[in-house]
C-alpha cells in the first residue's frame, strides 16, 4: 500500500488575481461614494432592462396562446417558444430579485414540458401563469412572503394537476 502524500497548497499568481478585479479600468476594492454610485446606477440600469425585457417575453407568451386559442394545428408550435421563454424569465427573476417570478415560470416550463398538443384548459392554464408573472412584475413583488407565494403557487399546481394529459 502506498504511503500518504501531504497535500499540496499552490498559491495563485498575482496576475490571476489582477485579471479578476481588473485594476488598471475596475473598481477599485474600497467603496467610496462615487463608487457605490456608479455601482447603484449600473444596477437601476440594469433592473430598468430586466423589467423591460422580461416584459417584451411575456407580451410574447400572451401573442404565441392567442395564436393557439384561434388555430388548434399551432398549438404544438408555441410550447417551444413558451418554454424558451419561461427558462429565460426564470433565470433572470432570480438574478434580479423576483423569486416568485422564477417560481411562476419554472412551474409554466414544468407544465408545457409534459404536454403534447395543448386543450382549451390547459391553454388557460398557461395563460394563468402568464397573468400572475405580469401581476409580480407589474406590482414590483420582489421579496415575498412565503405563505403567499406558497399559496399561490399550491393553486396552480392544483390547476395544473386538474388538466394535466393523462400518462
Amino acid at each position: 500500500m502506498a504511503k500518504a502524500e501531504k497535500a499540496k497548497f499552490i498559491k495563485a499568481p498575482q496576475d490571476l488575481r489582477q485579471k479578476a478585479v481588473n485594476f488598471h479600468t475596475g473598481v477599485d476594492l474600497t467603496l467610496t461614494d462615487e463608487v457605490r454610485s456608479r455601482i447603484e446606477a449600473v444596477i437601476t440600469e440594469s433592473a430598468d432592462a430586466f423589467s423591460k425585457d422580461v416584459l417584451d417575453k411575456l407580451r410574447e407568451m400572451r401573442v404565441q396562446v392567442k395564436a393557439a386559442e384561434d388555430d388548434a394545428l399551432s398549438r404544438i408550435f408555441i410550447l417551444t417558444t413558451i418554454s424558451e421563454l419561461a427558462f429565460d424569465i426564470k433565470g433572470m427573476g432570480g438574478t434580479f430579485g423576483y423569486p416568485l417570478l422564477s417560481h411562476l415560470a419554472k412551474s409554466l416550463k414544468d407544465f408545457i414540458t409534459e404536454l403534447a398538443l395543448p386543450n382549451e384548459a390547459q391553454l388557460e392554464v398557461i395563460s394563468i401563469h402568464v397573468d400572475a408573472m405580469y401581476v409580480v412584475l407589474a406590482q414590483g413583488v420582489r421579496g415575498t412572503s412565503d405563505k403567499l407565494q406558497k399559496d399561490l403557487l399550491d393553486n396552480l399546481s392544483i390547476a395544473v394537476s386538474k388538466v394535466r394529459d393523462p400518462v
